[in-house]
């Protein structure tokens, strides 16, 4: 997995560098001063703590990657976290952390989308040569979909679309959206939301899970379509459902 290391300071980098690149990453830095992103799967961004100028830094880096930004800080409060969200951070790494949690961070940051971008491809190929040694012309599988009334996510692409119209996702996000529409109707506990989406574990996951939930319900822009079930977790609600808010 390529790595790109960046940041306004060099210290803390090259201790991250180093252990990371034991761990088998292909890290690559970067000076925030001088150099533009090189390549990478995910960015690491070693901040120390979310300021005016990280907050800037950010929105530059966001416009030259679509990577899922991971910001490494010494704290993060909401105030802080909502604004390094808008800037374009994914999530966060908060001082102290051992590097076999920061590991799990960096391939969760990833996985979503290389995974489900692989998957298909690969029973494509298998598909082929099952129709090449056999002869037959057999279509291939139609692709996975998940479906709640207007909105539909497909699992192949990755994409989400309201009414027609792709919705951009961060990862989290998209994280979020499929695990409430796979238990369409029933009320997701809260804890098995951050466990899906922080399985390493984070302070401020509580936080976070509810400023995420904000941010979808806003993107997808279907009032009443995710319901809080206050002091439970939350809901995807049925299309039945959802018509009946609709048209009342």
């Amino acid at each position: 997995m390529r790595v790109l290391l960046t940041g306004l300071g060099r210290r803390r980098s090259r201790t991250l560098s180093g252990g990371l690149a034991m761990l088998g990453f292909d890290v690559r830095e970067s000076d925030a001063e001088v150099d533009p992103p090189a390549a990478a799967d995910v960015v690491l961004l070693d901040c120390g703590v979310i300021d005016a100028e990280v907050l800037a830094y950010c929105r530059r880096l966001r416009r030259q990657t679509q990577a899922p930004i991971i910001a490494v800080t010494q704290r993060v409060d909401l105030h802080a976290w909502l604004r390094g969200h808008d800037a374009g951070i994914d999530d966060y790494a908060v001082q102290p952390f051992g590097l076999q949690e920061l590991a799990a961070r960096l391939r969760l940051a990833v996985a979503p989308g290389r995974d489900q971008a692989a998957q298909p491809a690969a029973g494509a190929n298998q598909g082929s040569a099952s129709s090449a040694s056999s002869g037959s012309s057999a279509s291939p599988a139609p692709a996975a979909r998940l479906v709640a009334g207007p909105l539909v996510i497909a699992e192949d692409a990755r994409r989400v679309t309201v009414h027609g119209t792709r919705v951009d996702l961060r990862p989290k996000e998209y994280q979020l959206l499929v695990a409430l529409v796979r238990r369409l109707g029933r009320v997701v506990p809260r804890e098995e939301l951050v466990a899906t989406l922080w399985p390493a574990g984070w302070d401020g996951a509580e936080r976070s899970l509810e400023v995420h939930v904000a941010s979808l319900r806003s993107k997808i822009a279907l009032p009443g379509m995710i319901s809080t079930v206050r002091g439970v977790g939350y809901r995807m609600v049925t299309p039945e459902s959802f018509h009946r808010l609709t048209a009342a």
